[in-house]
């Protein structure tokens, strides 16, 4: 059993990316293991591009060898999801961060399954019936305590405008690193009540679930 507060999580977002680099395979396996001419060094982020389209975009490297490297908690074992000599394509190095501080408060909202209910004329009860169809997008927002001093404030101006996917990351408390995928989004006027401080709101639309990685050794 264990209890995790949020307090002490260190938010930051990809500031920028080196040039990215071909990846000419990746293997079925768990962890998967890409093949490139210059592997980044171990414990680097990288983005992904590939043939496979459920291809997890962000991960975490280690097991760097002069021309592999692993990419952590990648399971691509599945050759349905992942037909095999198909996963060739690229990765870009997070190269640099900016951290979001003066967190007020976080908050994910969506992912609620949505439905197809149905019934047949012959059921002379009349019982619906209901089938799984699409979840709602998830979001996460951040409220942030209003400062334009701060890098973060022109680096999500930046980040908006761009309108580009980047990378959120989250390290907990207890040192695992949470990483994210999303749109970014974010409102630079402050807004607040009397008496409180004032604030921004920044969201980060998820393209795909969250990765979580423990903590670096």
């Amino acid at each position: 059993m264990s209890s995790i507060f949020p307090n002490g999580t260190r938010y930051s977002v990809s500031k920028t990316l080196a040039a990215a680099v071909a990846i000419s395979a990746i293997s079925n396996a768990n962890p998967a293991v890409a093949s490139a001419a210059t592997p980044p060094a171990d414990g680097s982020i990288v983005i992904l591009t590939s043939g496979w389209g459920d291809l997890q975009p962000v991960a975490r490297t280690k097991g760097g060898t002069a021309n592999n490297f692993q990419l952590e908690r990648v399971d691509t074992t599945d050759t349905v999801d992942f037909p095999a000599g198909q996963g060739a394509g690229s990765f870009a190095l997070v190269s640099d961060w900016f951290e979001i501080d003066q967190v007020r408060n976080s908050a994910i909202t969506g992912g609620e399954q949505q439905f197809f209910t149905y019934q047949y004329v012959n059921d002379r009860k009349s019982l619906q019936k209901q089938k799984p169809t699409f979840k709602t997008p998830v979001v996460i927002t951040l409220t942030l305590d209003y400062d334009p001093d701060k890098p973060w404030y022109d680096g999500l101006i930046a980040a908006d405008e761009l309108k580009d996917p980047i990378v959120l990351r989250a390290i907990l408390p207890n040192g695992q690193e949470m990483y994210y995928y999303a749109y970014p989004s974010f409102n630079p006027e402050p807004i607040g009540p009397a008496n409180e401080n004032q604030t921004n709101t920044a969201t980060f639309s998820l393209l795909v679930p969250s990765i979580r990685y423990p903590k670096v050794a």
